[in-house]
Parts: C-alpha cells; sequence; structure tokens
C-alpha cells in the first residue's frame, strides 16, 4: 500500500488568522499534490514572543459550540481539513486547562498534537511530555517551556490513518528514544516529530536524531518544522524531512533559519510516498522486534 503525504515548513507568527492563511495554501498544494495526510509543525498557529501570551491565547480543543468564539485555530483547521478532504497532523496547540505551575501558581497550558480526518473530527491527541528547558548562559540561551506548559497526561499515543498507523511525538521528544521504542511496540509504523528546533540545536542534531529514531524503529518518520525569524526573540532550523526505515532521507525543505528574509521561503511543503510494503521489507529482512524480545530485559 502506497500513500502520499505532504510536509509543511511554516514560519509562524502571534497572528493566528494570518498562520491560518498559511495552512490553508499548504492544505492546497498537498490536495494538487495528491497527499492524504498533511503534517504541520510545533506552534503552527501560534507563536508568541511572550510566556503570557501563550497562555492567554490558549484554546479549547472540542466541538463544543460554547468554546467556538475563542476557538479560532481548532475551527479553522477544520474548516481546512473538511474543504481539502485532508487529515492533517497538527503538531503543537496551545491547549488550554493544564494545571497551574506550583508553587507559583502561574497558569500553564497542554502543548497538544492533534490528529484530525477529513471531516474536521480529532482522532487522536497527544500533549507534549518532554518539555524544552534549558540555560546555557555562556551562550545567552536560557529556554524553559515548563515556565507556561505542563507535561502532558495522555502517555504514548497512537492511531489509525489513510497512510498507516501513526505515532504522536513533538519536539524535544525525539531525544527519548523509550518513547518511540513503546509507539513500536503499540504498532506504529509513520513516526511524526512536529518541532520549531533552534537554529544550534538543529544545526547539531537535528537530522541525526530523526534518522537514528527511523531506524531503530524501522518507521517511517515525518518531521514538520519551524524555520526563519518569528520575532525579536525567536529563530527556527527549518528543515522539514521524511525519513523511510533504512534510515533515508527522502526529502528536505531546507532551512535559511539566519536570513533575515526567510519569510519568503514559507509557506511550502515538500511531499514523499509512504510505501508500507517496503517497511514489512525492511523488518522482515532484519527482524529486530524479534531479537528485542529474546533479550535479556533491559528496559
Amino acid at each position: 500500500m502506497v500513500n502520499r503525504v505532504a510536509i509543511a515548513q511554516l514560519c509562524s507568527t502571534s497572528n493566528k488568522l494570518s498562520n491560518l492563511q498559511q495552512i490553508s495554501h499548504c492544505a492546497s498544494k498537498a490536495k494538487e499534490a495528491g497527499a492524504s495526510l498533511l503534517c504541520l509543525p510545533e506552534c503552527f498557529g501560534f507563536m508568541a514572543d511572550e510566556k503570557h501570551r501563550t497562555v492567554d491565547h490558549a484554546e479549547i480543543l472540542n466541538d463544543d459550540d460554547e468554546t467556538a468564539a475563542s476557538s479560532i485555530l481548532f475551527r479553522g483547521l477544520q474548516d481546512i481539513a473538511r474543504e481539502h478532504g485532508l487529515w492533517i497532523s497538527g503538531g503543537g496547540m496551545h491547549e488550554a486547562g493544564a494545571p497551574a505551575n506550583v508553587p507559583s501558581g502561574t497558569a500553564r497550558v497542554y502543548n497538544t498534537h492533534i490528529i484530525m480526518d477529513d471531516a474536521g473530527s480529532v482522532v487522536a491527541k497527544y500533549r507534549k511530555v518532554h518539555l524544552f528547558d534549558v540555560s546555557v548562559p555562556e551562550k545567552n540561551v536560557n529556554l524553559k517551556e515548563s515556565a507556561s506548559t505542563a507535561p502532558g497526561d495522555c502517555g504514548v499515543v497512537v492511531c489509525d490513518s489513510p497512510v498507516g498507523r501513526l505515532g504522536l511525538t513533538t519536539c524535544y521528544d525525539v531525544r527519548f528514544p523509550e518513547q518511540f521504542i513503546k509507539m513500536r511496540e503499540l504498532g506504529a509504523q509513520v513516526l511524526l516529530v512536529p518541532s520549531a528546533f533552534t537554529v544550534p540545536t538543529g544545526d547539531a542534531h537535528w537530522h541525526v536524531l530523526l534518522r537514528a529514531r527511523a531506524i531503530e524503529q524501522q518507521c517511517y518518520l515525518l518531521a514538520a518544522a519551524q524555520v526563519g525569524k518569528h520575532n525579536g526573540k525567536r529563530t527556527s532550523y527549518g528543515h522539514s524531512l521524511a525519513v523511510d526505515p533504512w534510515g533515508k532521507v527522502l526529502v528536505d525543505a531546507g532551512g535559511n533559519a539566519e536570513d533575515e528574509n526567510s519569510q519568503s521561503l514559507v509557506p511550502s511543503i515538500v511531499t514523499c510516498e509512504i510505501d508500507l510494503n517496503y517497511l514489512d521489507s525492511v523488518r522482515k529482512n532484519m527482524p529486530i522486534d524479534l531479537h528485542r524480545s529474546q533479550a535479556e530485559p533491559y528496559l
């Protein structure tokens, strides 16, 4: 079984309507290319320059009519899915209702990855577990995602889709292979790693980590990415890409993250085919699962 997927590359800002226009453009191109799934990066609908704005603009991700007016992104994504007849991987939305930060009592959100079908219904929801808290004083880097985001409570999430069984993660999760092993055990065939990688970490680790996770789990891996300068405080690495179960990079959207004009490169998509027969052959020829089950317990 072969299916085409589209992987978006965006430079999202704090303007939700503008971001939705970019997504609609990508959806149109994806449909023209014959894709059945469109993958969007982390923070595809809102990239704030201040933590409190992330919390203030969080949405309730359900079909309740009472929340419609305040759920601009969620409703917009539903409309795009229906209009273009696409499944959508919404790689990271700020979801309201997370527990406050203890002991400060500061309000927080969930960083939520949703899978939406072509009728606009939510098929699966994963709340990011591993939060990016990194401080490198000598390089003036101080990022603390946990200040405005609570760790997820959904555990490992997989779901069926037209392109295969999906395993849901978000960005920093890629550094924790245990999560990917569990997704494979639950039948994942296509791993999703929507991201907004920083430039230094992207340049050093992006391709290596993604190829490693695909090779280890013998899965396709789709990584939609943010690129370029979002605001005065945030720049992303780019390089939306797809990796096959043998570790080959099938497509790479490239990156121009430090260029002031990088927004001229987006929105854009790259496309590739998911061939589950090829995936099965890779697993048959190198039966890692069998070898793991025969080994002494070590996890």
